[in-house]
């Protein structure tokens, strides 16, 4: 049946740190974060009664009333839906820990608090999901977090994706830590290694992290493309004052083939943009247009605009419409 719907709205899951949510996409005018479970710790959940209550939301769309928090996603979508209880997009950010202080997070307004915040163990959820048929082998699973190579179970559980053949793993890494279960993945060809590196000299990166760990994220990443099957993305957020040179975006592009990575992905500081999306300067433009059509020039072979990058794009074309 065609109506207007989302992969998120119909099969996704997003784990947080005290709540289970559909997705955690927030850049449109509804707001997003419609929450499914709330004080969450890590319980086995009830998969009858969250899809009764999920299948209540999907009606509410083929009826042609999605949730009222989706109201302007760009990933919503008129197509044929597939009805069937599963998931196949699941978000894990239950976790705020990290061995990096990048600026423009959002623990940054209290770090101490969020890097003693305590977790809960996710590995049970995922093998149950697993284990009851619920989590499609041809999910996309996503580690957000904080930093998923310090969680104590990380080796562990992205082995059992792998084992249970997974194929789609994208993980969201800072690079310090070497994680020999990335490796392996990159090496089945199962994992996406999206790294923010921001930057593409010392100063700058120390700047935006305020760790000293530059040389060393550089020198992973190095590491880690000698393992040819998987997919890596060094990422840049550009931050308006602080990156926002076009000879740091060349000289990102350039580090970026120099230590064999062919793929980038780009962003927009998420407080900034929203602030400022109906007045974006002009310079802005400038850079997004050279990163989205001047890639190419460095060798890159693909380029992924994340939520930011892809709402500036989308804005800008429909005003051009009017």
């Amino acid at each position: 049946m065609k109506y207007t719907s989302c992969i998120h709205l119909e099969h996704g899951i997003t784990f947080f740190s005290n709540s289970v949510q559909i997705c955690c996409i927030s850049s449109h005018c509804g707001g997003g974060n419609i929450i499914e479970i709330n004080n969450y710790k890590g319980e086995l959940i009830d998969w009858d009664d969250f899809f009764t209550k999920r299948n209540q939301l999907r009606e509410g769309a083929r009826k042609g009333h999605a949730p009222q928090k989706c109201e302007g996603c760009y990933y919503l979508k008129e197509q044929d839906w597939n009805t069937d209880n599963y998931i196949d997009e699941v978000l894990i950010g239950h976790f705020t820990h990290c061995n990096c202080n990048c600026i423009y997070c959002y623990t940054e307004k209290d770090k101490k608090f969020f890097n003693a915040n305590k977790t809960y163990n996710i590995y049970p959820v995922i093998k149950d999901m697993i284990e009851k048929g619920v989590l499609s082998k041809k999910a996309t699973i996503t580690f957000g977090g904080g930093e998923p190579t310090i969680l104590q179970e990380f080796e562990e559980l992205v082995h059992l994706l792998l084992d249970y053949d997974v194929y789609n793993i994208r993980i969201h890494s800072d690079g310090i830590k070497y994680s020999p279960a990335i490796e392996k993945g990159l090496k089945l060809g199962k994992i996406t290694l999206i790294t923010s590196v921001d930057s593409s000299s010392k100063k700058v990166y120390e700047e935006i992290k305020q760790v000293p760990c530059f040389d060393k994220v550089w020198k992973n990443l190095e590491q880690y493309a000698k393992a040819k099957n998987g997919l890596i993305r060094t990422k840049y957020v550009l931050i308006p004052g602080v990156n926002d040179s076009l000879t740091e975006v060349k000289n990102w592009l350039q580090k970026t083939y120099e230590v064999g990575i062919r793929h980038i992905a780009f962003d927009i500081e998420d407080n900034w943009f929203k602030a400022r999306r109906d007045n974006i300067p002009q310079y802005i433009y400038v850079i997004f247009d050279f990163v989205s059509e001047c890639y190419k020039q460095y060798k890159i072979e693909s380029c992924e605009l994340y939520e930011r990058a892809y709402n500036l794009k989308v804005d800008r074309e429909n005003r051009l419409r009017v």
